[in-house]
């Protein structure tokens, strides 16, 4: 089961996707990449922030016992 300190920690990694694009707008300023490319990355960016997103709030939710890992069993 999740607590704060893995929410914390999924939570600082999204961090990381700052470093990416700073990464890709160097390479869009430097030419160094096709139009396709370009859009191939953002895309790809995008998945991966989805993808990040949806594993976030799961620790979130796990880490606060909502939805399905609430302890009780009634409403």
């Amino acid at each position: 089961m999740a607590d704060r300190f893995d929410l914390e920690s999924k939570i600082t990694d999204t961090y990381h996707f700052v470093d990416h694009l700073n990464d890709l707008s160097y390479a869009v300023l430097e030419n160094n990449l096709t139009e396709d490319e370009i859009a191939n990355a953002l895309h790809g960016l995008a998945v991966l922030v989805k993808v990040h997103s949806d594993k976030l709030f799961q620790v979130f939710s796990e880490s606060l016992k909502l939805d399905e890992y609430s302890d009780s069993t009634t409403i």
